[in-house]
């Protein structure tokens, strides 16, 4: 059953229309209207981390009275939805041969007389049989021809849309290289590998098949991220990629997380490495270049601490407490009422201040790369 073209891509499907519509209209629209007259980005900062990688290759006259006494022209006959049905009139069927279209007696009307007896019969109009062709497709990297090897999804819709303004979906497929078995005539083409899509307006011919190869200019990237030399959690971790779009700063991917291969479109980009939800943050900017594979490691200095408040070392953590965790300029990186979780601070020396029951103590501590550790804080006596 045909389903109809899902919104999200229709502004991509337009846009290709747009550029398809024929030479031939165009000169018609336009012959009818009268004519008119003619940052740099910022580099990434990091609060301590730092960034290294490898790159891999993938894979008559208007104002003359007319003579009353000249014979009428011959007019054509109207052709059907504005297009002329004559071969290499513009035809985008190619000159395929299309059934009579005559008018037919209304019911009850006696039929025509028979031929006279020793005329013979014509034998009726035989009408014109479509025969499918095949359209293959294959995606390529750049222009040089590098093909994608996987990881592709294409659609294949009407290039007309119905009565509700919507192009059907004809055809579907996941394969590197699919072939549609399609009547002749016009279709969008669209086709989506990782966060790239693309559509593309092609005419099947009816006499043969067709190969089209789209150029989707793409790199892939995968992010990684370490404390020294271990590797941090998935859960504690996220990337998110932004690149500039005509001075415009667009998210590609938010909270993406490490390992997962991105497919991206060729350009660069600015990662944003998040080690838990505090200030253990790295910024760097990465270049993703066509038809290559970017693997990325991002090093954090940081450190997973435990703050406590406490009658005695050692002993229960107190209950009923809000905690402050300031920088040394004062600045204020976390505020929690209740028992603090561990939190992830970058490497550096921040003040503690914990209060229960009116009471305030407060405690500088310390946070080195990869050491993670507990910090105790005892209650005042009474």
């Amino acid at each position: 059953m045909a389903r109809s073209i899902p919104r999200p891509i229709g502004a991509c499907l337009a846009a290709a229309l747009t550029l398809a519509a024929p030479a031939s209209a165009r000169a018609q629209e336009a012959g009818s209207r009268p004519e008119k007259g003619g940052a740099e980005r910022e580099r990434g900062f990091s609060y301590g981390g730092s960034f290294t990688g490898r790159m891999n290759l993938i894979g008559p006259e208007a104002t003359k009275a007319p003579d009353l006494l000249s014979p009428r022209p011959q007019l054509p006959s109207p052709s059907l939805g504005g297009r002329s049905l004559r071969p290499g009139a513009n035809d985008p069927l190619g000159g395929l041969n299309l059934p009579a279209l005559g008018p037919q007696p209304k019911p009850g009307t006696p039929a025509s007389p028979a031929a006279p007896s020793g005329v013979a019969a014509l034998p009726p109009a035989a009408a014109a049989t479509i025969v499918k062709q095949t359209l293959a497709l294959h995606a390529a990297f750049d222009a040089k021809g590098g093909r994608i090897p996987n990881g592709l999804k294409w659609r294949v819709f009407t290039d007309r849309p119905d009565a509700n303004g919507e192009h059907m979906l004809v055809a579907e497929s996941s394969s590197a290289a699919p072939r549609f078995d399609l009547d002749p005539g016009g279709y969008i083409v669209h086709a989506v590998y990782g966060l790239v899509s693309t559509a593309r307006y092609v005419v099947v011919g009816p006499r043969a098949g067709r190969e089209e190869t789209i150029v989707m200019p793409t790199g892939a990237v995968r992010l990684t991220a370490l404390v020294g030399d271990v590797k941090i959690p998935a859960d504690r971790i996220s990337f998110t990629l932004t690149r500039d779009e005509g001075g415009v700063t667009r998210t590609v991917t938010d909270k993406a997380p490490p390992g997962e291969v991105l497919r991206l479109p060729a350009g660069a980009y600015h990662v944003v490495s998040s080690y838990g939800d505090a200030n253990a943050i790295v910024e760097v900017d990465l270049d993703v270049p066509a038809g290559k594979f970017v693997e990325a490691q991002v090093h954090h200095k940081a450190a997973r601490m435990t703050l406590k408040l406490v009658d005695a070392p050692g002993g229960p953590e107190l209950s009923d407490t809000s905690w402050t965790i300031l920088t040394p300029g004062g600045d204020v990186i976390r505020e929690s009422i209740g028992q603090l979780p561990p939190i992830v601070l970058s490497e550096g020396e921040y003040t503690a201040i914990v209060r229960r029951y009116g009471h305030m103590q407060q405690k500088t501590f310390e946070v080195r790369a990869g050491f993670d550790a507990t910090v105790e804080i005892q209650a005042a006596d009474g």
